[in-house]
Parts: structure tokens; sequence; C-alpha cells
């Protein structure tokens, strides 16, 4: 008489009964197994079986040549820059501003003073901006400098470039083409002041705020249209 143990080997044998693993262990058991592969099994890269250490030593002789390429073009980035700073101190004039000053310091090519400006209304910062009085930026850049008290705008024309400006408007017309300002033109008691980077700016001039000095350059050329 077959027992219960000979039907259960029986069983077995055929298949009827198979081990089964729950979904969640079958996959922490494969992923076991991956990681033990990728701890020991040699690697392949460009058809040439390699350890891990030889896949470092491979990728380091790659990436060689172009960090040498990139260290390369760095120092041409720097010499450029050496010139660039070597041509503006030779070639551009400057302007110094203050915020509540009403003066401007004037500086030749090379840093030798040039003068100085006094101001009917000193610099002022309004929302974050440097503000100056109309004309003192269009005359110092070397620009015709036209007022219209009716429309309350103000015209900088200076060879091929006019800029043009209205009080309280945030909108202004570069070569007759509309162009947004992050701040509009104000009136301060009785005078018009404008944004001293956008004017100087779209004039051909270079503007620069050193906030340690609390001070505004401008860099132009004699001609205005640097």
């Amino acid at each position: 008489m077959m027992t219960a143990i000979d039907s259960l080997r029986r069983r077995l044998a055929g298949g009827a009964l198979k081990p089964r693993l729950p979904a969640a262990r079958m996959i922490v058991a494969a992923l076991a197994l991956t990681a033990v592969l990728w701890g020991s099994a040699p690697l392949w890269a460009g058809e040439v079986l390699l350890t891990r250490d030889g896949l470092a030593n491979w990728l380091t002789q790659k990436m060689q040549p172009r960090e040498q390429k990139l260290e390369m073009l760095e120092g041409r980035a720097v010499t450029l820059e050496r010139k660039l700073k070597a041509w503006e101190d030779g070639h551009l004039h400057r302007i110094y501003l203050w915020p509540d000053v009403p003066r401007a310091e004037y500086y030749s090519p090379g840093g030798a003073p040039a003068g100085a400006a006094d101001m009917d209304v000193p610099p002022r910062i309004i929302d974050g901006r440097t503000m100056v009085p109309l004309r003192f930026v269009g005359e110092a850049l070397g620009a015709e400098v036209v007022w219209n008290g009716e429309t309350r705008q103000v015209a900088y024309i200076l060879g091929s470039r006019q800029v043009l400006l209205t009080v309280d408007q945030s909108t202004a017309l570069v070569g007759g083409r509309p162009v947004e300002m992050d701040t509009a033109p104000r009136i301060v008691g009785d005078r018009t002041l404008v944004p001293v980077r956008f004017v100087s700016q779209w004039l051909g001039a270079i503007v620069l705020w050193d906030d340690n000095l609390k001070r505004v350059e401008i860099r132009y050329l004699r001609d205005g249209l640097g």
C-alpha cells in the first residue's frame, strides 16, 4: 500500500508541487543577485573586458585630453580678459556718481582726473535703481537732449542712436522700437530723473555698480559710440 510519504514524493517528482516565494521576496533576491554580480563580475567597455579598476583607468584616459583642452581654453579666456581690460584702461573715459551726492567726477583713459561737475539734483536710488537728472547723463555722453514739457518726454540723440522716454511710463522707444524698463522716469520736486543704466547703455556706454564704494561707474568712448 502506498504511504502518504510515497505519494508526496511522486507529486514532487512530477512537478505537481513547486515551492513558491512571495513576489516581494523574489524581487529582493533579484536585487541581491544583481549587487553581487556588480561587485564581482568584470565589466565591458569598448569591447574590452575590464575590471572595475580597469574601467576607472579607461575613463581617466578618455577624460584627460578633454580636461587638458578645457584648461587651455580657460587660459585663453584669462588672456583675452586681460587684453580687454588693458584696452578699456587705455581707451575708455569714466564718470563716477554717488547716490545723494550732487557731484560727478570725470577721468580720462589711464585714470587721469579730467574734472568734475555739479548737479542741481543729486542722484537718487528709487525702487532699487539709480536715477539722475535727465540732462546730465545725456550731455555727459555727448548726446543731444530734447525735453518736451507738454508730453513730458525726453529724447536722447547720439549719432544713429535715438532714445525716447516718457515720465511715469516704463516703456521707452529705442530707435522707434518699444523697450521695457524696470523703472520709469520720475519727477522729483521740479526735476525729471531718469534711470542712469538704461539711458547710458542704450547710448553705447557700460554701467557698473560698486557695492563696496556705493558708486556708479560709467565707461564710454569720447564719441559715445563704444
